[in-house]
């Protein structure tokens, strides 16, 4: 793995163990509001190169979380009327439901101005230590019975740049029981040893330090493409939607319109499940949803 630099520089259910986390068990950044202008400081960066990943306390406010809410239901609509947009189902406990929207970037002008510019991008900046080009853009419905993902890294599903970041943005209470992401520290040394379907080896997953992240409509959890995370599936009455944005250093180039090309082609040629066993929504076998039988589809 090439060497990155450090910030600051110019089944379905899965249940390794985990230490429940506090306040100081990562960088967590308390803001009232945020300012693009705003710096994080030197213990936050600090923290952020020491586990990999950063959660950022209300950087949305309430009127703006509304707003995300309202645009990410109006992506939903579009799946069910075949609009804009890569859509993926999957079948839940209570029948088929939308599993995630992803491509929409260039089709929803109100959503493209909060992923390019504003508080997400200065962040980014930061953390990088140069500005951000977007990579990929989705957004994970979580329906009640939605299924969770096996642990494993971004970024070996990740072609064309060997490095990214991540953000997690809720407008849904992203709780345990919703389903929330479980990360441990270890993305300093790079890849783990995976399965052939992308996932981390069992034994490894044993070994690691998992910590529930939970985090609130506003919040915003950005994390490292080697930093280790699963999350459970939704077992509460409520969808949990997430919009999840990831970067690339700008230097490294653009790559969207590759890494889409890419997946459709994959996609093609795969079709959209793996071995029928599990709904096909990433190059690598992590999601653990159920795929929805052809008529059920329908």
């Amino acid at each position: 793995m090439a060497e990155r630099p450090r910030a600051g520089q110019d089944s379905r259910r899965f249940n390794p163990k985990f230490t429940p986390t506090s306040a100081g068990d990562h960088a967590e950044v308390i803001l009232v509001s945020y300012h693009p202008r705003m710096r994080l400081s030197n213990e936050q960066l600090s923290a952020w190169n020491r586990f990999g990943w950063l959660t950022i306390r209300s950087l949305f406010d309430d009127r703006q979380t509304r707003d995300l809410a309202r645009w990410i239901d109006e992506l939903a609509e579009w799946a069910d009327r075949n609009g804009p947009g890569l859509h993926h189902r999957e079948l839940t406990p209570n029948g088929p439901a939308l599993a995630r929207s992803e491509h929409f970037l260039e089709s929803h002008d109100r959503l493209r101005s909060v992923i390019l510019d504003g508080a997400v991008p200065a962040v980014l900046e930061q953390l990088f230590g140069e500005p951000a080009v977007l990579f990929k853009e989705k957004i994970n419905y979580k329906r009640p019975g939605g299924a969770g993902f096996a642990p494993h890294q971004d970024a070996t599903a990740y072609r064309f740049v060997d490095h990214h970041i991540s953000c997690m943005i809720p407008v849904d209470p992203a709780t345990v029981e919703s389903g929330t992401l479980y990360f441990a520290p270890g993305h300093s040394a790079g890849r783990m040893p995976t399965t052939s379907g992308g996932r981390i080896e069992p034994t490894h997953v044993q070994e690691l330090d998992w910590r529930a992240i939970e985090a609130m409509p506003g919040d915003v959890i950005f994390f490292d493409s080697y930093t280790p995370h699963y999350s459970g599936s939704n077992e509460s009455d409520r969808s949990r939607r997430v919009m999840y944005l990831t970067y690339n250093a700008r230097s490294k180039g653009d790559h969207r319109a590759d890494y889409y090309a890419d997946k459709l082609r994959e996609f093609a040629t795969e079709g959209g499940s793996f071995g029928g066993r599990r709904v096909r929504m990433s190059i690598n076998d992590d999601f653990l949803g159920l795929p929805v039988p052809d008529e059920a589809a329908r």
